[in-house]
């Protein structure tokens, strides 16, 4: 998801009116097109402000951009892996959150791990300091940001964009040596840092570096202390994380619906959970 320079100085508050506030807490197929159509014009208008969201509380969008929008309408990418988070993630749980961006997963899973933490990664400038402001007015949620990326090794490299301002999906991309200078760490130092030794629910979504960020966890993965991965799986990058996962033994499943089941073959995008086998 991509986010405009802008000023976070905007306090106004959006109340969102009926039938949009009934149908937010309600999930139907292709709920974000069919909110999109209905009402995306209207709530357009409003520009950058504080709404209530699909996730009950309220955060700071933008609502000119389309994808601040789904976050309004409901689930964010849909519901199936939010509803199996909640049923299977236990409220001392400890998730990473890779490529948290402004919160849009991290808004829901946080409220469902109240005697656990989640550790949040994000690199860019622009995208964590959104997501701190909106943490600030939230403080019982148990979240610490970590502005790093993560990868094979500590280094230094760099976060460019890769696509227009209103597209799907987190258009940063890291780099060698164009856009914004970053920091790379381990996920193994960092969890060895805060004394954890398990991770219940790590989502990864790093647009292209999901390998090098595994490296960084690679003595988790081999004595299965991450429980579950939820993956971007995209063209021939999304079959590299299959089959490097798969040699620790996690097992990829994709949703239908609220069910999981073991594919074949790969959509050309989709998410997959890898669970150990």
């Amino acid at each position: 998801m991509i986010i405009k320079n802008i000023s976070h100085q905007t306090q106004n508050f959006y109340h969102v009116q009926l039938p949009l506030s009934w149908l937010q807490n309600i999930d139907f197929p292709h709920k974000l097109g069919i909110c999109e159509r209905l009402f995306g014009r209207a709530i357009a208008s409003q520009g950058i402000c504080w709404v209530k969201t699909g996730a009950g509380i309220p955060w700071k969008l933008d609502l000119a951009n389309p994808t601040h929008r789904w976050i309004v309408y409901g689930k964010y990418e849909g519901a199936s892996f939010i509803n199996w988070v909640r049923k299977f993630i236990p409220p001392n749980g400890i998730i990473v959150d890779s490529g948290a961006n402004i919160g849009q997963m991290l808004m829901y899973v946080a409220q469902w791990v109240p005697q656990g933490k989640i550790l949040a990664f994000e690199p860019g400038q622009e995208a964590a300091e959104w997501l701190k402001e909106c943490l600030a007015t939230h403080t019982h949620l148990p979240v610490e940001i970590l502005q790093v990326g993560l990868g094979a090794s500590p280094e230094r490299l760099c976060l460019k964009t890769i696509g227009a301002n209103y597209g799907h999906g987190a258009w940063n991309q890291i780099s060698n040596n164009e856009g914004e200078t970053i920091h790379i760490v381990r996920l193994t130092d960092e969890l060895a840092v805060r004394s954890i030794e398990t991770v219940d629910l790590w989502i990864l979504d790093v647009e292209g570096y999901e390998i090098p960020a595994l490296q960084g966890a690679e003595i988790l993965l081999k004595e299965q202390r991450v429980k579950a991965i939820y993956a971007e799986l995209t063209g021939s990058n999304g079959q590299k994380i299959r089959h490097y996962l798969s040699s620790f033994g996690y097992r990829c499943h994709l949703f239908k619906g609220n069910q999981l089941y073991v594919p074949t073959e790969l959509p050309s995008h989709t998410n997959g959970l890898f669970l150990p086998n």
